[in-house]
Formats: structure tokens, sequence, C-alpha cells
């Protein structure tokens, strides 16, 4: 199983028609466990790799996830989008770009009427830019900029319908970064700033239109944190700690301008950094598999209040021939603790999104495998946020 935006298998022809695949049953959690999440039926398209890689809730009973899927009949990629109406979750109909690969890697919805994907589409051996919208009755591809080389949307924060900011990067062939913003008429790059070595953005939230973070990677994907504010004129560079090893950030989510969450990894342990309104700062967080076993990772961030705050991903035991368990942490206020999640079946299990409407609802999303090595979608919800 692979984290989300990650290197993926090759690009091949393209199919014309869609199956969809019956729900999967739920397992339980594993015996002895109690968890206050609850895993949700999720619906996937064929009988081949189905994947979540986010999720953005208006409502406790209006919630969107996006991510990517394989046509079994050719081998390629497709966007897949879903829907949670309070009862259920539904397949909705995405476009793609093109006869080949095309991948969601994030979702925001600012209304039931306004929400954005954003990821790519493949094009030859390049990657495009690729951004859809949801006007409350479809979704359509709405044209998006590109640079030299390959270039890729990760995370996107919709504001209102005439503001929304895409985060990625662009390749030729190092990496640097690349911020794309919605005006209400059409997306434009804003210019970034990319360190010396080249750099990506992953995530990106917002507390007001001139105050926009985004958060990403040194280097080609962990050699660093990065930190970048929009202050309503340009983006800039935030100084955050040195880490003395690996590290990456893969979310940020805001409370206000002096209360924001970034969260990812740091060699084999997790990692979560908080902005007090005058400089980031390490904050502990817990690692709930020994670090001899394997690796603790954090891959989305979402708060429900400044005392209340969900970071979703995984932990991965090489002992254990690399399997893959969801892994939830909660910070009260005082300090972060793990949650007990639970998996689907024996095999790995992988949060990639979360996001929290506020009332205490919180949404988690990502991927699992079935027992003939398949991965299906997963979805978990708890009302104890």
């Amino acid at each position: 199983m692979r984290i989300s935006n990650r290197l993926r298998h090759g690009v091949g022809v393209v199919a014309t028609a869609v199956a969809l695949a019956g729900v999967v049953g739920v397992a339980a959690a594993p015996a002895g466990a109690t968890t206050i999440w609850t895993i949700q039926p999720t619906p996937n398209r064929g009988n081949d790799f189905n994947e979540l890689t986010g999720v953005s809730a208006v409502s406790s009973t209006d919630v969107w996830a996006a991510g990517l899927f394989r046509d079994p009949s050719s081998n390629q990629y497709r966007t897949l989008i879903e829907h949670f109406d309070g009862t259920a979750w539904r397949l909705v109909r995405s476009p793609n770009v093109g006869p080949s690969y095309n991948e969601l890697n994030a979702v925001s919805a600012d209304s039931s009427t306004d929400a954005w994907v954003v990821g790519f589409s493949a094009s030859g051996n390049t990657n495009r830019t690729l951004a859809e919208r949801w006007n409350g009755v479809t979704w359509s591809v709405v044209s998006t900029p590109n640079g030299a080389g390959s270039n890729d949307l990760r995370g996107v924060a919709a504001i209102s319908p005439t503001d929304a900011w895409a985060v990625g990067d662009r390749r030729d062939p190092n990496p640097s970064t690349l911020a794309e913003h919605w005006n209400g008429t059409s997306w434009t790059v804003v210019p970034t700033p990319t360190p010396l070595g080249g750099a990506s953005l992953a995530a990106v939230a917002a507390v007001s239109s001139n105050d926009v973070w985004a958060v990403g990677s040194l280097g080609d994907g962990d050699d660093g944190a990065l930190v970048q504010h929009w202050d309503g004129s340009s983006w800039s560079i935030v100084s955050t700690p040195v880490i003395p090893t690996i590290s990456l950030l893969s979310s940020v989510a805001a409370v206000s301008s002096s209360d924001v969450w970034a969260v990812g990894s740091q060699g084999s342990r997790t990692l979560t950094e908080h902005w007090d309104g005058t400089r980031w700062s390490v904050v502990t967080s817990p690692n709930p598999l020994p670090t001899t076993k394997g690796n603790n990772f954090l891959t989305s961030v979402t708060t429900v209040s400044s005392g209340d705050v969900w970071a979703v991903g995984g932990t991965l035991d090489f002992t254990l021939g690399g399997l893959e368990q969801t892994l939830t942490l909660n910070w009260d206020g005082a300090a972060w603790q793990v949650v007990n999640s639970p998996d689907r079946g024996a095999g790995s299990n992988l949060l990639i999104g979360a996001n929290s409407p506020s009332g205490g609802v919180v949404f988690a999303v990502g991927t699992f495998t079935t027992p003939s090595f398949v991965n299906r979608t997963l979805a978990m919800e708890t009302t104890a946020g």
C-alpha cells in the first residue's frame, strides 16, 4: 500500500465504461479494543484499486471525499468522488482529462453549492494540474495553468466562491513550490519562494483571505519541513524548528490566526507543529509503534476547536511484512493522545484525510487492503470530537 501523492503505477490505456462494485463488509475493532470511531460502508468503482485521499465536510450530512480508482479493463487510474448525506456514502460522477492517468489529491467545500477537488492528469510523460468544481448539481473540470515540466496540485482550500487556493509542485526536473489562486473567474499562478535544493507544497488552509498557510517539504520529498504564509500580498517562508532527521509536513489546519497546526513525520516518528501567532514550535506527539519495529506517520489534521484537534495517519510495521494500521491522535488542549481506531480486516489500513464540520463530528478517509491484496475505500466517523 502506498501513501497518496507518492510514486504510483505507470499509465496505461483508457476505458470508456466504469463498473460499480458493491460495498465491502465492515470489520469490527480488534478484540479487546474499544474505539469511538465507526467505520462507514463506502462504495468502490470496479473491482480493482480504490483509494480516498481527502475529505471535506460542510456539515455532518454534507460531506465530500475524493481520490482515485483503477479501471481493470484499461489499467488506468481515474478520478473518484463520493458524497455522504448523513445516511450513506454514494458515488458521484466525476470527469477526467484525457485518456490516461487522472488522480485527485484533495477536496475542499465552503458550501453545499461550492466545492473543489484538485490533483493532476497525465499527458504523455508529463503531469498537468487538474481542478474540478461542484456547483450544487455536477462536477466539471475548470482550466488551470501549468509551467514547464510536470505540474501537480496536492492541496486545496475553498474560502468562498470567489476565493480559493490550490498548492503543489512543478518539476523541471527539480521540484519547485506551486500555488494557484481562484478569483471567481479563473485560476492564476501566484509566485511562491522555493528554497535552494527544491521544495514541494502538500496542503493549504485558510484563516481568511489574507491569512493562508501552506506546508510541505524541502528537497525531493522529506529533506525537511516547509511552511509558507500568504498575507494578502505575497507568499513568504516562515521559519520552523530545525529537526535533525528527515522530515516533512503533510497537512495544515487553522483555528485562528494565532492557533494553527501542521502534522507529518520525522524519521520513523510522528511530527506535530503549532503556530501561536508568533512562532512555530514542535509539540510532542505519541508513537504507538516502537520505532525499532517500523514507522509512525501523520497524513492529515483537522480542528474542532482550540482544545480539540485531530490528526490521522498510520503505522507501518516492518516486522509484520510492512503491515499498515490506522492511527488517530487527539489534542485536548494540553497534550496529544492516541485514540484507538479500527481497521477493516487483517490487511493494511491507512487514513489519508480528515475533516470536521464542527459540532464534534470528525470524518477520516483512506484505504484498506482485502485478503486478495486489492485496495478499497475506507471511511470512518466519530461524534466524540
